[in-house]
């Protein structure tokens, strides 16, 4: 573990996320999201504190940020929020989730952070004025708002409040496996059929994180974030050095299928994606990465570096 990212102090916050999430026990989601909360909390070691330590210096220095104000959209139970005020940037989080945010509280004043580091908002439009702050941050946020929601609200409300740029982390829609449930080609299908098809395989694959309890994921793949977020942001990539995950933990897709095993031999069946070609054609490379780093510019922005 890194000597200069300690863990988050977070004794009372531990017990009451492992209260919380009770009820999903024995299924896959629970293990998921157990393992989720120690690796953000520094308890394991997944980088998440060294990657937001080389991050945000970096995107106030390339884009020209004139301050260090964050609001943490689809925060959760708060743990990188907190982790962003413990670097030296003014961090809000905001969440429709109040159990989750109450949560979040916990970690926040064990951490000598206010409570009102935090705010739960179940509206459409967010509860703060023009352009407050200078970087918006959605870690994996993005999959689980639906296009109408995207288009009509989240994203022109997004482009009023924030004066530098939007940071998105987001599974691809080329990735094979779910992240929730582990199961395979689930990014693959319609939202209906998928709802459907973890249903089918039984409770160790139950999904209930979403406040209705249902499937609420929409996987996109780079070409349809672009297309949505084209009328309010322009979209750029961060450096390599910068992404999450890195490139020995996640590699590019290069290849649909499965390894499978018959007798001593590991065989793949699928089919490769003609990715060089693609690029060559204009594609950017970064559209096969399994998660997508996007740097979001609203069009009113004029920031040194934008594209």
């Amino acid at each position: 573990m890194s000597e200069d990212i300690r863990p988050l102090k977070a004794r009372r916050f531990r017990k009451a996320v492992l209260d919380y999430l009770s009820p999903g026990k024995r299924t896959r989601l629970y293990d998921v999201l157990v393992r989720d909360h120690m690796e953000k909390l520094e308890l394991i070691d997944a980088g998440y504190g060294r990657w937001l330590k080389r991050l945000l210096p970096y995107l106030v220095n390339y884009y020209g940020l004139q301050g260090k104000r964050i609001l943490d959209v689809g925060c959760g139970t708060g743990e990188l929020t907190v982790r962003m005020n413990l670097l030296g940037f003014e961090t809000m989080g905001i969440d429709v989730h109040g159990r989750a945010l109450d949560l979040a509280k916990i970690l926040a004043v064990e951490n000598r952070l206010p409570e009102t580091t935090f705010v739960e908002n179940n509206a459409e439009r967010l509860p703060f004025a023009e352009n407050s702050f200078d970087i918006v941050t959605m870690f994996s946020v993005l999959e689980h708002v639906d296009d109408q929601m995207l288009i009509n609200s989240l994203l022109p409300e997004l482009k009023r409040i924030c004066r530098g740029l939007v940071y998105v982390l987001v599974p691809n829609r080329l990735k094979v496996s779910d992240d929730h449930t582990g199961l395979r080609f689930v990014s693959w299908m319609p939202k209906r059929l998928a709802e459907m098809y973890i249903k089918a395989r039984g409770s160790k694959y139950r999904y209930f994180i979403s406040a209705s309890g249902l499937w609420d994921v929409s996987y996109r793949t780079l070409g349809r974030i672009s297309s949505l977020f084209q009328c309010d942001f322009l979209l750029d990539f961060p450096s390599e050095e910068v992404i999450y995950p890195p490139f020995d933990r996640a590699k590019m897709i290069t290849r649909i299928g499965k390894n499978v095993r018959i007798g001593n031999l590991k065989i793949f069946i699928g089919v490769p994606i003609p990715w060089k070609l693609m690029v060559r054609m204009g594609y950017p490379k970064e559209g096969f990465y399994p998660y997508l780093n996007l740097v979001a510019i609203p069009r009113k922005s004029r920031t040194t570096n934008s594209p």
